[in-house]
């Protein structure tokens, strides 16, 4: 988030937008100590921790706070802005170093309003979801009361100090409502049962794995930033690798959506699982989640998804190839080629009905609209930013086409083992820094503890199999690579 915003501040990537300043902006005075209530807007998300960390409901407002914020240093990058002019502060006061460290541009829509107004917000909606009178009701009631009054002195501070002009302060204030109703609905406010609205507030969803996912398209957006900002062949491709690693990891986590484990609701789960991997990896979890779930119920055996599409016709057979295989194997990985050839012969076999036995999953009707979007925003980039847009599209698709598949490959020929190598069928690894960044993100290598134990979120499986017994990640070579050069 802090990377992205600082890219929109310091390099934007076409000329900003300039945001005049109205007539009612000639009407506020210039008052630069209405600096010191400006700089509590970094109290905001500190103090919504320490006060309500403990309390339920916690999680759901952190969530959707931290996506304004994400959000919101992302139109700041997309659609660059900045004030047509400011006044100086005078010198040696606080609003001349604010001043000194900030710049003009990130005008719209205020940051400064949108963050305490995406609070109230969400801090009201679940209120609701406590009983009246309960003590979680009241807590956050006066919160939202509190930071509804803070949004207020907050967007006078920006007008006050020549920060931000009016129609910086009503988009702010629309862009943390919106973000505040939609953060809460979709994290389960909506489809909550009225009975349960009498029990103490469970988590909507996983928090670990939200804000794993927020980091990881921190990285990717930064790195995409960075490769457009100075496009050479060695920073594109620095870029590419970081991006694939990046894409891997977000795969890792959509893997515990597949089990649901994203959010307390199944639609719920969907729909976030979908925004941050399966519309743009053009992968719906619920294709996904027939195959994966099949594999668990039939590991190893003749309808296994992994021997039906991943392995077949391919060198490898659970066992360590020699030299010629293992190249061809890989270089049919990273080339595209095993992908296409699965693809095909997924539509075969989904179509003959005769060899998977999958269930029946189907998509929730949101998925179309995201899908409409996706593409209509890629579209209509193109449209506006026609080369910045194809350095996106290549820098984006062309690493999940090769070495993101490589890596996903990998990973599953280290996951499983032929019988008489290992009666479970399946192996847990115990990693380095490298293997972490790479192959196994997010402890996807306790693969046989997941397979006994589904249901467990990937930040718990260290603590629920303290003493399994796991292979170390350099011996990945010797699983794949028997040494034989032939």
């Amino acid at each position: 988030m802090t990377a992205i915003y600082a890219l929109a501040t310091r390099a934007p990537h076409s000329a900003p937008i300039v945001i005049e300043a109205s007539a009612i902006d000639g009407l506020i005075p210039f008052a630069p100590s209405a600096a010191f209530v400006y700089a509590t807007y970094f109290l905001l998300v500190p103090v919504l921790i320490v006060l309500a960390r403990r309390q339920p409901g916690f999680g759901d407002v952190f969530a959707v706070t931290l996506g304004c914020g994400l959000a919101n240093a992302i139109v700041y990058y997309v659609v660059p802005t900045r004030i047509a002019e400011r006044m100086v502060a005078p010198d040696g006061s606080l609003l001349a170093i604010i001043q000194h460290l900030d710049t003009p541009l990130g005008a719209i829509p205020s940051g400064h309003v949108a963050l305490p107004a995406v609070i109230a917000t969400a801090a009201l909606l679940v209120s609701f979801r406590a009983r009246r009178d309960s003590e979680t009701a009241r807590f956050w009631r006066r919160a939202a009361a509190a930071f509804a009054a803070w949004t207020a002195a907050l967007a006078a501070s920006t007008l006050l100090t020549k920060q931000h002009v009016a129609v910086d302060i009503v988009a702010g204030l629309a862009f943390g409502l919106a973000v505040g109703v939609l953060g809460v609905w979709h994290l389960g406010a909506a489809d909550v049962p009225r009975a349960s609205r009498l029990q103490p507030l469970r988590p909507a969803f996983h928090l670990p794995t939200v804000a794993a996912f927020l980091v990881e398209w921190t990285l990717i957006v930064a790195a995409v930033a960075t490769a457009i900002r100075w496009w050479s062949l060695p920073v594109v491709v620095v870029a590419a690798l970081v991006i694939a690693t990046r894409q891997h990891a977000i795969l890792v986590l959509y893997h515990d959506g597949v089990h649901g484990l994203v959010a307390r609701s199944r639609r719920v789960n969907d729909f976030v699982v979908n925004t941050a991997v399966g519309v743009p990896l053009l992968l719906p979890i619920h294709l996904y989640r027939a195959l994966h779930l099949s594999h668990h119920r039939h590991l190893g055996t003749d309808c296994d998804p992994e021997r039906v599409l991943l392995y077949r016709g391919q060198p490898w057979t659970f066992r360590p190839l020699a030299a010629c295989a293992l190249v061809r194997q890989l270089a049919g990985d990273v080339l595209a080629w095993n992908g296409i050839v699965l693809a095909i012969r997924y539509l075969r076999e989904t179509s003959r009905g005769d060899t998977l036995r999958l269930s029946r999953t189907r998509p929730y009707p949101e998925l179309i609209i995201q899908y409409v979007v996706f593409l209509g925003a890629l579209a209509g980039s193109f449209v506006i930013w026609p080369v910045a847009t194809l350095h996106v599209a290549l820098l984006w698709f062309v690493p999940y086409v090769t070495v993101t598949q490589l890596l996903q490959k990998v990973r599953s020929f280290a996951e499983h083992a032929a019988e008489d190598v290992d009666p479970s069928l399946s192996c847990s690894w115990a990693p380095g820094i490298l293997g972490w960044l790479t192959i196994w993100p997010y402890n996807i290598n306790y693969h046989r503890e997941h397979h006994s134990r589904p249901k467990v979120p990937w930040d718990r499986l260290p603590a629920t199999f303290p003493s399994v017994e796991q292979r170390p990640g350099r011996d990945l070579l010797a699983h794949l690579w028997s040494g034989a050069i032939r």
